[in-house]
């Protein structure tokens, strides 16, 4: 069973507008994100919100997730990282974290990391470029009381004798928004992929 944790409590000072609702077609990039990673096979899927809740959680209201609150979001995103582990049901096998502003990210893909999570009971599964990435239950006293800017980084560098890195990771899906050089990247390879 994996809990997936979308991480969606920044700021978006880059952005200078909360870019995970910034439209791509008819949804938010947030919402892209939430329906690719409901359809691969996670138990339950948690938002970790911060700044902007407001109105992020009014447009979430449809979907079959939870939301919770980091209030320590602008301290960086380990406390989003903590925050949403902090929440994740007790029966689960691993954490799936995902970036709220990756909306090219497939599900296919996220199945295939959920599937070597499974067959290799590795302590982290990630992709060579970082996000989405899954952690075993077992370090939930670890990643509870991460800080700081680095999130599951910190976690990587320490366990990396134990970390199982996926190769060929398609370039598309990695790439987030944190700039309107970069959202309008995202919109014109989403338009090609319609």
């Amino acid at each position: 069973m994996i809990s997936a944790v979308i991480l969606a409590a920044g700021l978006s000072r880059r952005m200078g507008r909360p870019k995970q609702l910034l439209k791509l077609g008819d949804k938010t990039l947030l919402e892209h994100v939430i329906n690719h990673v409901s359809r691969a096979k996670v138990s339950e899927v948690i938002v970790v919100l911060g700044a902007h809740r407001r109105e992020i959680e009014q447009v979430l209201c449809p979907y079959n997730l939870r939301c919770v609150y980091n209030p320590r979001y602008a301290s960086g995103l380990g406390t989003s990282v903590a925050t949403g582990a902090a929440a994740v049901d007790p029966e689960a096998k691993g954490i799936l974290f995902a970036a709220g502003d990756q909306p090219l990210i497939t599900p296919e893909f996220i199945n295939g990391l959920i599937d070597v999570f499974e067959k290799t009971g590795a302590l982290i599964v990630r992709p060579e470029t970082g996000m989405p990435s899954i952690f075993n239950i077992r370090l939930i006293g670890q990643l509870v009381k991460l800080a700081g800017d680095t999130g599951g980084r910190q976690l990587i560098e320490k366990f990396r004798d134990e970390v199982v890195t996926i190769t060929g990771y398609p370039g598309l899906m990695s790439i987030d928004v944190d700039t309107e050089e970069e959202y309008q990247k995202v919109v014109d390879l989403w338009k090609k992929l319609q």
